[in-house]
């Protein structure tokens, strides 16, 4: 999966436009990024990217999009 795929399905996930995807963004600047938010991100994770060990201890570790890029790329 490319970037443009993975920022695709960050933006539906976050309900924002695309062009606010970027990897320097922090997650904590989406008025969206909240608790279900971060349920929704493991869900994500899990379905598109087999990452069945994401769990709130590493959610809460990930402050920008570049940490989430960097997770769906393991």
């Amino acid at each position: 999966m490319d970037i443009a795929e993975k920022s695709q399905l960050l933006a539906e996930m976050l309900e924002v436009d695309v062009s606010e995807i970027n990897a320097e963004a922090a997650l904590d600047s989406f008025a969206s990024w909240d608790s279900m938010a971060a349920l929704s991100l493991i869900a994500l994770l899990e379905e598109h990217f087999g990452r069945a060990d994401v769990d709130g201890g590493l959610i809460r570790k990930m402050k920008t999009i570049d940490d989430v890029f960097k997770v769906m790329e393991k």
